[in-house]
C-alpha cells in the first residue's frame, strides 16, 4: 500500500522590515565574534564596540531632545537595531581575513561597478577602496597597509553589499541605505587623510581626490543618526576607558579609545608596519595629533559641547604616560632583548593598562 504523498510545505512568510532587521544583526554579531575570537587585540575591539553603542545612544538620544525642545523621547525599536547593525559592521573590513576578502573581491570592473553604484562610492573612493585591496594582497603575509587601513570603512561597506550569508539586500531599501550611510560615513578623517598624504609624496598611485574623499563628513548633513555615529566612533578616541567592579571584589579595564590607538601604534611599531611610528616619542606624538584632531570633526551640538572635557581628559592621560618613570619601564619593554615582538607586546599592554587604572582611579603613574 503507497504512502500518502507528503503535505505541500508553505513558503515561509516574508520578514517584515523589522524582522529582517534584527536577523542581520544577529548575523553580524556571529561574524563580528568569529573574526575577533583569535586577534590579540579582541579585549580592546570588544570594549570598543560596547563603548561606542552606548555613546552612540547617548548622543542620540540627546539630539532628539534638542529637536523636541527638551520634551520626553526614547530611542525606537528601529533605530535601535540600526545602531547595533553599525556597531557590528562598521570596522568589519579591518578584521575580515585576507582569504576571504579574497573570496568576495574580483577586480573586474564590469563586476564592480553594479555594487559602486549601490554603495554610492564616489570614483575617488572606488580607487581608493581598489588601491588598498591591492596593497593588502601584496603582502608577502597578511597585515597591516596604510592604504587599506584608510579604507577600511569601504570595505566595510563592500562586505555588507557582497557576503551572502549576511542577506544585507533582506533589509528594507531604506535601512540599507542608512546602515551604508552610517559605515561610510564613520571615518576619522584628520588621522587617514594625513596617513594618505604622507604616501601620497614618494607614491602617485595615491591621489588628491583619494585624500578629499577618503572620509567626507559633509555627506552626512541633515542625517542625525549617521553623524550621531560618526561623533560617537570619533570621541571614543578622546576615552581612557571605565573600571568595572566584579563580584569577587577585583577590577576590570575597559579600555577606551585611546589606550586601542595606543597598542595599535606600538604593535605597528613592534612588527614594523609601514609607516608605523619608530620610536615611543613617534607613538605619542600620533596620538596626541588624534587627541588634537578629534573634537574640530564633531558634527552634533552634544559632541561639539561636550569635546573640550573629552579632550582634557584624554591629554590628562597622555601627560601622565610621558612622565619619566612610565616613559622609562615603556621603552624597557619595547626595546626587551630576548623577547619576541609579541612578547614585548603583552608587556606594553600590561603597563598602558596599570597606567589607565591608575589614572581612572585617581592616582598618579
Amino acid at each position: 500500500m503507497r504512502g500518502s504523498p507528503p503535505e505541500p510545505v508553505a513558503p515561509a512568510a516574508p520578514l517584515s522590515e523589522a524582522e529582517a532587521l534584527s536577523a542581520l544583526v544577529a548575523r553580524l554579531k556571529a561574524k563580528v565574534e568569529s573574526y575577533l575570537e583569535s586577534r590579540h587585540d579582541a579585549q580592546e575591539q570588544h570594549d570598543h564596540l560596547q563603548h561606542v553603542a552606548a555613546r552612540t545612544r547617548w548622543l542620540y538620544s540627546n539630539e532628539l531632545q534638542r529637536q523636541a525642545a527638551g520634551g520626553e523621547v526614547t530611542i525606537s525599536a528601529h533605530d535601535n537595531d540600526l545602531i547595533e547593525a553599525c556597531v557590528f559592521s562598521h570596522d568589519m573590513g579591518k578584521w575580515i581575513p585576507r582569504n576571504e576578502l579574497h573570496a568576495i573581491f574580483s577586480d573586474e570592473r564590469t563586476m564592480l561597478e553594479p555594487i559602486f553604484r549601490e554603495l554610492r562610492f564616489s570614483p575617488d573612493q572606488q580607487e581608493l577602496l581598489l588601491l588598498g585591496i591591492r596593497r593588502r594582497f601584496h603582502l608577502p603575509q597578511d597585515g597591516f597597509t596604510p592604504e587599506y587601513d584608510a579604507a577600511h570603512h569601504l570595505v566595510s561597506a563592500y562586505m555588507l553589499a557582497t557576503q551572502d550569508d549576511l542577506a544585507f539586500h533582506s533589509l528594507s531599501p531604506a535601512d540599507q541605505l542608512q546602515l551604508v550611510n552610517m559605515v561610510v560615513g564613520h571615518q576619522f578623517g584628520s588621522y587617514f587623510k594625513g596617513s594618505l598624504l604622507s604616501l601620497s609624496l614618494h607614491d602617485r598611485e595615491v591621489t588628491t581626490g583619494m585624500l578629499v574623499d577618503s572620509a567626507r563628513s559633509d555627506r552626512l548633513a541633515g542625517d542625525v543618526l549617521s553623524s550621531v555615529f560618526h561623533d560617537a566612533d570619533i570621541s571614543d578616541l578622546l576615552f581612557v576607558g571605565s573600571v568595572e567592579n566584579l563580584a569577587d571584589g577585583t577590577e576590570r579595564l575597559h579600555s577606551g579609545g585611546l589606550v586601542k590607538i595606543l597598542l595599535i601604534n606600538f604593535t605597528n611599531l613592534l612588527h614594523g608596519a609601514p609607516q608605523a611610528p619608530a620610536n615611543l616619542d613617534e607613538v605619542l606624538l600620533s596620538c596626541q595629533s588624534t587627541v588634537n584632531n578629534a573634537c574640530k570633526e564633531f558634527l552634533t551640538p552634544t559632541a561639539i559641547e561636550c569635546g573640550q572635557v573629552w579632550r582634557e581628559e584624554a591629554r590628562g592621560f597622555m601627560d601622565a604616560i610621558r612622565q619619566p618613570g612610565p616613559t622609562a619601564k615603556i621603552n624597557a619593554a619595547l626595546t626587551a632583548a630576548g623577547q619576541s615582538p609579541s612578547e614585548r607586546r603583552l608587556a606594553v599592554r600590561a603597563l598602558i593598562y596599570s597606567y589607565a587604572m591608575e589614572f581612572l582611579k585617581g592616582g598618579e603613574s
